[in-house]
């Protein structure tokens, strides 16, 4: 499990550090929505680092930074949902369900990858059996 679990996080990792990118080099945005981008582009920073690590000697020490990562992006984008939905709800936006829907599936994986990521810190051994097991290949 350790594997898929990295690549996601990688994955994760360079779509968030490619949109806070976009947002903060390619639009004009305001003081007051600047810093979500930069909390977006350092928690993927930091999930990134965190994934690399995972295949090297420092995992032990280093299990805490996937939580972290993966919890400040998810900060930016639950902001990003009430926001929208807010939006949403005054008119400003003029979207149908299943368009919002749509646009909340990468709400739904991070939400499931900051999941992922506390359950490998709290419980390791749901994710990675114990040495002895027979289900460890």
């Amino acid at each position: 499990m350790r594997v898929p679990a990295s690549f996601l996080y990688l994955t994760v990792s360079a779509y968030g550090i490619y949109w806070a990118h976009h947002m903060i080099t390619r639009r004009h945005t305001t003081s007051t929505v600047a810093y979500w981008y930069l909390d977006l582009l350092l928690g993927a920073l930091i999930l990134g680092i965190g994934a690399i690590l995972r295949w090297t000697r420092w995992r032990a020490r280093t299990s805490w930074l996937p939580v972290v990562g993966s919890a400040m992006i998810a900060g930016y984008y639950l902001g990003a949902t009430v926001v929208t939905l807010h939006r949403q709800s005054v008119g400003r936006i003029k979207a149908t369900i299943p368009e919002l829907g749509f646009a909340l599936i990468p709400v739904f994986l991070v939400l499931l990858l900051l999941l992922l990521a506390l359950v490998e810190k709290l419980r390791p051994e749901l994710v990675e059996p114990p040495p002895h097991s027979f289900d460890r290949v």
